[in-house]
């Protein structure tokens, strides 16, 4: 078909690529970001993060604390208070009561040396809310279906630890693996999630 424009016809000869992209046509790249919710830009943690750096810069603390925090600090109004030990005997984990009790008080204290900011409230509350929705909805129903230990564990990786590291961003609050671990103990401490 001579005469004919084609626009969509591409021409290469002897390419070379250094740090880029090759191809016949056009170059489509996506980016998604999961686990993230986006306000103008910026992630929901990121907005607090901003909030909490300006905090730190023109106010002296506050002593009262936002209702949000205080649900998940106090222990849930239908549930029997028993010690943690029992909570993890009864769902058959008491071999890691050690590492419970180091977690939950090491997330404990991290917890309370920022309670005199409401931004760092926030920021607690919306990660335990996060913890706490994680695991009723992708481990709690699968702890009576028999799974191995081993199972239930990649679980918590998969859908706890992971994705809370990845959320933390920047994490000025300085939250480890090892103090998210201790919000899922916390959160069991105050009759929030159990394992059985």
């Amino acid at each position: 078909m001579a005469g004919t424009d084609n626009t969509n016809e591409v021409n290469q000869s002897d390419n070379t690529v250094e740090n880029g992209d090759m191809a016949g046509r056009d170059v489509n790249k996506q980016t998604i970001n999961i686990g993230r919710m986006s306000f103008g830009g910026k992630s929901q943690l990121q907005i607090l993060y901003e909030k909490l750096e300006e905090e730190k810069k023109n106010t002296t603390g506050i002593t009262e604390m936002i209702e949000e925090l205080q649900h998940f600090k106090s222990y849930a109004k239908d549930e029997e208070v028993i010690g943690l030990e029992k909570k993890l005997e009864n769902g058959n984990r008491l071999k890691y009561l050690n590492f419970a009790v180091r977690s939950k008080e090491k997330f404990s204290k991290k917890l309370l040396k920022n309670e005199h900011s409401e931004t760092a409230q926030e920021i607690y509350a919306f990660l335990l809310a996060k913890v706490y929705r994680r695991f009723e909805d992708h481990i709690y129903p699968r702890l009576s279906e028999g799974h191995s230990e081993g199972f239930i564990n990649q679980l918590v990786d998969e859908f706890i630890i992971n994705p809370m590291e990845d959320l933390l961003g920047e994490n000025l609050l300085r939250l480890y693996e090892d103090e998210i671990s201790g919000m899922i103990y916390f959160l069991m401490g105050n009759c929030h999630i159990k394992w059985n």
